[in-house]
């Protein structure tokens, strides 16, 4: 057997995984004991990351080439990667010719790097001629980035894992983390029993798992928090 080191996918908390592997076939996950986000700790998302490396899921979920459907309902047939990317560029330059280069858009992922967002503007506005390119980062993150910015004076959260253990009080605004970042919960759960005195802040409009515990909680009006 096989260990590697790696992280999970899933949230951004960055957990350290140990992954076992058996030749090219991933048998188990477990939590990473020495990393400094969870310390071998997982959620159980996290905890049962290898089940979407099995053989039954990943033989239904993963693409290995590309595949044609020459009508709507019809069944889909393999094409090359080349006779796919060509289609898709003839695709592309016959809208672009026939409606102008604000005709196509591009929607890209947040998970991209900083140079791929770079490649597909510089596709998108400097060879095609349009703006039409957005993101999720944009439509997930544009509040946060607002509130990052008039509260804390920069676009990022400048604090790390560590702080949480010396923080006095801890404000959370519209997240859960008790249910969706229980692993980092565990840290803010610790911190107040280690010290009685820290207090926890949660303003949502809904009454979360999170709100259930907190020593204040703001039930602001739905709709007032985007």
């Amino acid at each position: 057997m096989t260990e590697t080191r790696s992280t999970c996918p899933y949230c951004g908390l960055g957990c350290g995984v140990i992954i076992e592997s058996k030749g090219k076939q991933i048998t188990g996950v477990r939590g990473d004991p020495d990393h400094p986000a969870n310390f071998g700790r997982l959620c159980s998302k996290g905890a049962t990351l290898h089940l979407t490396a099995s053989a039954a899921i990943t033989a239904q979920a993963r693409l290995l080439q590309p595949l044609q459907r020459l009508h709507r309902g019809g069944a889909t047939q393999a094409i090359s990667w080349n006779s796919a990317l060509n289609l898709a560029a003839e695709r592309f330059a016959s809208t672009i010719a026939q409606h102008g280069p604000d005709a196509v858009g591009f929607y890209i992922s947040g998970q991209l790097l900083t140079e791929d967002y770079y490649v597909f503007n510089k596709l998108a506005k400097g060879l095609i001629g349009t703006n039409n390119v957005d993101s999720n980062s944009r439509l997930c993150m544009s509040s946060a980035v607002a509130g990052y910015k008039q509260t804390l004076g920069m676009d990022a959260p400048p604090t790390c894992y560590d702080d949480v253990a010396h923080a006095g009080t801890i404000f959370i605004v519209g997240a859960n983390p008790a249910y969706a970042h229980p692993v980092l919960f565990r840290r803010i759960e610790e911190a107040r029993q280690a010290n009685p005195n820290l207090k926890l802040i949660v303003a949502d409009p809904r009454r979360t798992d999170s709100a259930d515990v907190a020593d204040l909680y703001l039930p602001i009006l739905p709709g007032t928090d985007v």
